[in-house]
């Protein structure tokens, strides 16, 4: 059954809230009661995506729908839009050049309007991971600007929960019974992408989201400056990570 024909039969309430109930009940997306299950749920309805493939672009931080930076970018992109970052490594600052539709805009975002904000805690993803907080501010605000069509009124993880911001999930995961070995070794294979939202738990919950992405960035096998992130990895490669976290979580933390 091809994803219309399954939506067809839940397009009245009835049917999204028993949706919203099975995703809430999944504890996966972040997802913390009924009612954010069906928010969850009747956006995947209007996209005509499954969840699995709508958990690739939005996050539910405390009940709220948010959307990634990164799938904001892309769909700038795809609009037709360019981004030309100055510096992706700046733990200061972060700037770009947007074009859409003919004009040239500068965005930026610096530790300093993170500061005069407030997001700035110690122990939290600023603290850790300023270059990627800077950059989804940067697209998020940029765009809300200048392509507010983009955006649609919807703010990134960022924007909603400065102390937790790259959190993708609060779900939680089946402890591991054993670790497997450092997946250094895995081979890459043309095996289909498949989004682990457990695996997103575990990585958010360790503040791992960066030295994920930047792990497989030098590796080769994603590119962070075409906004590639773990979740573009294969599945067999996923999977590795899911059941041997313990190792992986070591490996990139070095």
């Amino acid at each position: 059954m091809n994803q219309i024909a399954a939506y067809e039969k839940i397009n009245d309430s009835q049917g999204i809230e028993m949706m919203g109930n099975a995703i809430c009940r999944s504890g996966m997306f972040g997802c913390e009661s009924k009612e954010a299950g069906i928010v969850f749920a009747l956006q995947c309805v209007v996209e005509n995506k499954p969840p699995l493939e709508m958990a690739k672009n939005y996050h539910l931080v405390k009940g709220k729908l948010t959307k990634r930076a990164d799938a904001m970018l892309a769909d700038f992109r795809r609009a037709g839009g360019k981004v030309t970052w100055d510096d992706l490594k700046n733990e200061n600052v972060q700037s770009a050049i947007f074009d859409f539709e003919g004009i040239k805009t500068n965005g930026s975002f610096s530790m300093d309007d993170a500061q005069r904000a407030g997001l700035i805690r110690k122990g939290s993803a600023w603290d850790k991971t300023p270059a990627a907080m800077l950059r989804a501010r940067c697209i998020s605000e940029t765009l809300r600007a200048i392509a507010p069509e983009i955006v649609q009124g919807v703010y990134v993880p960022e924007e909603i929960d400065v102390a937790d911001a790259v959190a993708v999930t609060k779900s939680k995961p089946k402890p591991m019974k054993k670790a497997a070995p450092i997946v250094e070794s895995i081979e890459v294979k043309d095996a289909p992408m498949e989004y682990r939202p457990n695996l997103a738990s575990l990585i958010a919950e360790n503040d791992l989201e960066y030295k994920t992405n930047l792990y497989w960035s030098n590796k080769g096998n994603i590119d962070i400056d075409l906004d590639q992130t773990w979740r573009d990895l294969p599945q067999d490669i996923q999977s590795k990570m899911e059941i041997g976290f313990d190792a992986f979580s070591k490996a990139v933390a070095k």
